[in-house]
C-alpha cells in the first residue's frame, strides 16, 4: 500500500499471518473494527475511528475498508489500495408519520450507496438512525465479496463496536456463520518485528525527555497544569504525535486516583507528585513513571526506592522468550513479600503496550498484563510496560515504571531516565 508508516512488505507479513491464523480458525473472512488493528492491518491513521469503520479482511483477495463517506479523502491518501465503501450519516427530513400506529420503516436513499432507516421511536424528528447506515453499507459489502453465506470473524470485544450496529449486521447477514475472532490480530500484533521496535525506541526518548522536562518544571507554586504543558511541549518538539492516553499528573490529594490527571492545584511543600507519560511515535508507545517529592524527601524514601527498585529488577531479570507472565509478577512479589510486604499486591507489575489510540496506550480495553497466574507466554519482540510502586504502605511511598523489550537473551530497558530520589524545590 502507498503508506509512508511502514513499506509494502511489511503490511504484506503481517496480512499473510493473520490470515493463516483465519485459516486456522476456519473463517472466509475476519471483520476488524479495533482502531489499533485497523492500522496493524492497513496503515489508515486519522480520528475518525470514533464513528463506526470496519475493515473487511477476506481469506483471499484485497480486504475492504468500511467508513463514512466524508473520510474519502483520507482513504484515498493513505490507503489507496484498498476497496473503499462509504456510508453517509445525514438525511433529508423524515416524512409524516402514517396515520396508522403500525410500525413502519421508510427508506430514504443517501449517496455512496448507504442508507438510513427510520426507525419507528424517531418519527416525526429530523434526527436520523444512525446505525442503519453503517450496517447497510457493511452488509452491501460483505454480498458483493461473495462472503453472504460464509464463516465470518468479528471482533465482539472490540470497545469501538457496539452492540446496536454488530446486532443489525449479523440480522442482515444471517445466512453467515458467525464466529468471535476477539484477540485473533492481537495475538499478532503484541509482538513487534524490528521496523516496529525502531519506533518504540523512538518513542522511548521521548518518552524519557519528557520525564525530565517534568521533574524539572515541578516545584513549591508550580500548577500542575504547567507541569503538564511542559510535557506536551516537549512530547511536540522532539517529534512525537499526540499519545493514546493522556499524561497523568497529579500530586498528594489524588494520589490514590488510579487514572486521575493534572487540575489547576499548586503544589506544596511536602507533596508528592505522581508522573506517568508516554512518548507515541507512528501510533507506537514506550511509558515510563515516576515520582517526585516537593521540596523535601520524607526519611523513608530511599528505603522505598530500594524495595521498588529492587523489585523491578528481579521482574526485569526474569524477563525472556519462553517465560510466562505469571512467573515475571512472582519476582516482583517475591521481594515485597521478602520486606515484610506481603499483603501488599497489585493486580499486575505491568502490561502489553505498542500501538494505541485514545483513549489508551496498551491497544484498548483491558491490558494483557504480567498478571499473578498468567499463562501468557513471553516471545522476542513483546513490549512491556513494567511497573513497580509502594503507594501508601508502611515502608513509604514510590512508583518506578519503565518500558522494556522481550529478547532471545533477556530484555532490554528502552527508557533511561534516573532512577533516584527525586526531589524539586
Amino acid at each position: 500500500m502507498n503508506n509512508p508508516t511502514f513499506p509494502p512488505e511489511e503490511f504484506e507479513r503481517r496480512l499473510r499471518a493473520v490470515r493463516q491464523s483465519m485459516s486456522e480458525d476456519g473463517l472466509d473472512a475476519l471483520l476488524v473494527s479495533t482502531p489499533e488493528n485497523v492500522y496493524y492491518l492497513s496503515g489508515l491513521d486519522h480520528m475518525g475511528y470514533f464513528a463506526y469503520q470496519m475493515l473487511i479482511v477476506p481469506l483471499t483477495g484485497t480486504p475492504v475498508l468500511v467508513t463514512r463517506a466524508m473520510e474519502a479523502a483520507t482513504v484515498r491518501d493513505q490507503v489507496p489500495n484498498l476497496v473503499h465503501y462509504g456510508y453517509a450519516d445525514g438525511s433529508r427530513p423524515l416524512p409524516p408519520a402514517p396515520e396508522s400506529d403500525t410500525a413502519e420503516r421508510v427508506d430514504l436513499e443517501q449517496p455512496f450507496g448507504g442508507s438510513i432507516v427510520a426507525e419507528p421511536s424517531i418519527r416525526g424528528n429530523n434526527r436520523p438512525a444512525g446505525h442503519t447506515a453503517p450496517v447497510a453499507e457493511t452488509c452491501r459489502a460483505l454480498a458483493d465479496l461473495g462472503l453472504a453465506k460464509a464463516t465470518l470473524g468479528l471482533e465482539e470485544g472490540g470497545s469501538f463496536l457496539t452492540y446496536r450496529v454488530a446486532d443489525g449486521i449479523k440480522r442482515g447477514m444471517s445466512d453467515a456463520h458467525w464466529h468471535d475472532a476477539t484477540g485473533l490480530i492481537d495475538e499478532h500484533r503484541v509482538v513487534q518485528s524490528e521496523l516496529e521496535l525502531a519506533n518504540t525506541r523512538r518513542a522511548a526518548t521521548i518518552s524519557d525527555a519528557m520525564m525530565r522536562v517534568a521533574m524539572a518544571t515541578a516545584g513549591v507554586g508550580v500548577a500542575e497544569r504547567d507541569v503538564m504543558a511542559a510535557i506536551y511541549d516537549a512530547l511536540f518538539r522532539r517529534g512525537g504525535t499526540y499519545p493514546g492516553f493522556v499524561p497523568l499528573v497529579r500530586s498528594t490529594a489524588e494520589l490514590t486516583h488510579e487514572h486521575g490527571t493534572w487540575s489547576d492545584a499548586e503544589l506544596a511543600a511536602g507533596d508528592l507528585l505522581f508522573l506517568e507519560m508516554s512518548g507515541c511515535v507512528r501510533r507506537y508507545h514506550a511509558p515510563i513513571g515516576r515520582l517526585v517529592f516537593i521540596d523535601a524527601a520524607p526519611s523513608d524514601a530511599a528505603r522505598a526506592l530500594d524495595i521498588c527498585l529492587e523489585a523491578q529488577q528481579a521482574a526485569f531479570a526474569t524477563i525472556r522468550t519462553g517465560v510466562q507472565a505469571g512467573d515475571v509478577y512472582e519476582a516482583w512479589q517475591a521481594v515485597l513479600n521478602r520486606h515484610g510486604l506481603a499483603s501488599y499486591t497489585r493486580h499486575h507489575c505491568g502490561y502489553t503496550t505498542g500501538i494505541g489510540y485514545p483513549p489508551s496506550w496498551s491497544g484498548g480495553g483491558v491490558p494483557v498484563g504480567l498478571r499473578k497466574g498468567s499463562q501468557l507466554t513471553l516471545k522476542s519482540g513483546m513490549v512491556f510496560h513494567l511497573m513497580s510502586w509502594l503507594l501508601r504502605s508502611e515502608h513509604g511511598d514510590s512508583f518506578l515504571s519503565d518500558t522494556v523489550v522481550v529478547t532471545d537473551d533477556g530484555a532490554e530497558m528502552l527508557t533511561q531516565t534516573s532512577s533516584e530520589v527525586a526531589v524539586r524545590t
